[in-house]
């Protein structure tokens, strides 16, 4: 065999090798994805078609809901996995989630104004019906027409946010 045919052998054997490991390497995870395949979540309160794998009922769903407790406001925003599989929450840092406090329409607080957050990277697996919650607390508030935004620090789900008015007298 010549040196040439030799050496194209051996550059195909390579070749093969090489997308063998990749299609094993980009194929091989079992870990589960914020996103149901290439469609994504659907929009909240409406049922996706993915690819042939039936309904997926729902997407991440937030809520925020709050209770006014000796004249201090308690805000719980929560996120509720609406679908029929094991969705991951990705934080890229400290900051799990971030929030908008407005007072007749001029934004009073933004929770990641000023602040640093660790530079760490955390998964939270939620299965079909599980919540994440987080809250906090406002006192002092003075008085007038309130609107509070709060989102889910997570790219994967930018509909993860709600909402909520109320007044303070």
């Amino acid at each position: 065999m010549g040196k040439g045919k030799t050496l194209g052998i051996i550059a195909a054997l390579v070749g093969a090798a090489a997308a063998s490991a990749l299609f094993m390497y980009t194929n091989g995870s079992d870990r589960p994805q914020a996103k149901d395949d290439l469609l994504g979540p659907a929009p909240a309160g409406k049922p996706a078609q993915a690819g042939g794998k039936g309904i997926i009922a729902g997407t991440l769903e937030p809520s925020l809901r709050y209770e006014k407790e000796n004249g201090a406001y308690v805000f719980t925003f929560t996120v509720k996995n609406q679908t029929e599989r094991v969705q991951t929450v990705t934080f890229t840092s400290g900051k799990k989630y971030d929030y908008i406090l407005y007072r007749d329409g001029q934004k009073v607080k933004q929770f990641s104004e000023g602040k640093m957050f660790t530079q760490i990277y955390e998964e939270r697996t939620l299965k079909p019906g599980e919540e994440l919650s987080f809250q906090e607390t406002f006192r002092g508030l003075e008085p007038g027409e309130y609107a509070l935004e709060w989102w889910l620090a997570d790219r994967n789900w930018p509909n993860a946010r709600a909402k909520v008015t109320f007044t303070v007298e």
